[in-house]
């Protein structure tokens, strides 16, 4: 199959999810970053999402199916800080007194030499403008959570942090200011799978339109409705030995509790009429028959 992209050079800033807009896009599609595929995160015949690295840079990128290729594509990763953002100019205490004295008039009877009155009346009304004009620059910087340095008062207007996402370090407080503050797309699914990347989660995620078979069977019972389901198979590190079997009695749980913590945020950022059903995996090495493999202690081996 033959791609068809609309553009060539992509600039996304760290982190953020990049979207190729073009013809012929499916599930076959991977995105080649340098020598690594990476799996998309949502894509149809007429776009493809993938996450931009986590390292500032120029990368160049390729759109595979099998055989067919897009070509090299440009990608250049931004950090946050150098987005275009509203800043005066810095202006001295000088430009403001040279301002005043070209609006003074001219002749004898008008002595602006150093020590006059006129000039130490000019020299403290520029004091005061340059006062005020770095009020004014230092407002305009803290209006934006790229510039600002008032973490406490973004965090404070944003509600934050967040249960399950508290940032121990400056820069990692100041990024998700910026995630709350300018990341669009709360409703989109590339949204909510950033939001499991920041989280840490190894997961996979589906829509019912799109893979239906991987959902109970009750949820096609919804209807219609079904649509607007989704599913997040989350992959555990760790598998829970004393889980539910034939000699447990009734009300022994059925495995490791549930990331009450991730399901919060999730539930919390989603659109009100997407339902979205949880599924906890622990992926086993097996050999060819299916059976587990275990170590030198007798225990399975999680991949």
């Amino acid at each position: 199959m033959m791609f068809i992209v609309s553009a060539d050079k992509y600039k996304v800033f760290k982190g953020s999810s990049v979207t190729v807009y073009g013809v012929g896009f499916n599930d076959s599609c991977v995105v080649r970053i340098g020598n690594r595929d990476y799996s998309p995160i949502d894509y149809s015949d007429e776009y493809i999402v993938f996450m931009a690295p986590e390292e500032v840079g120029h990368y160049g990128f390729e759109i595979r199916d099998g055989m067919s290729s897009s070509g090299i594509l440009s990608l250049f990763v931004e950090e946050y800080e150098d987005a275009a953002v509203t800043r005066l100019p810095v202006r001295q205490e000088s430009s403001f007194r040279r301002m005043l004295d070209s609006l003074m008039p001219r002749g004898f009877g008008w002595e602006y030499g150093e020590g006059s009155n006129w000039s130490k009346l000019l020299s403290g009304l520029a004091n005061a403008f340059s006062w005020l004009y770095g009020m004014l620059r230092n407002l305009v910087l803290q209006m934006s959570p790229v510039a600002t340095d008032s973490l406490g008062t973004w965090e404070n207007e944003l509600s934050l942090p967040r249960k399950g996402l508290v940032q121990s370090s400056d820069s990692g407080r100041k990024s998700e200011i910026i995630r709350i503050a300018r990341k669009r797309g709360g409703a989109t699914i590339p949204y909510l799978k950033s939001i499991l990347k920041i989280y840490g989660a190894r997961f996979d995620l589906y829509e019912y339109w799109k893979s239906p078979s991987v959902f109970p069977s009750w949820v096609a019972e919804r209807g219609e409705q079904a649509n607007f389901y989704l599913l997040v198979k989350i992959y555990r590190d760790s598998y829970y030995a004393k889980g539910f079997n034939c000699k447990s009695k009734c009300n022994a749980s059925l495995g490791h509790p549930r990331d009450s913590v991730l399901e919060s945020i999730l539930e919390q950022e989603k659109p009100a009429h997407v339902k979205i059903v949880y599924s906890y995996v622990v992926r086993i090495l097996t050999d060819m028959n299916g059976n587990p493999i275990v170590n030198d202690n007798n225990q399975m081996i999680i991949v």
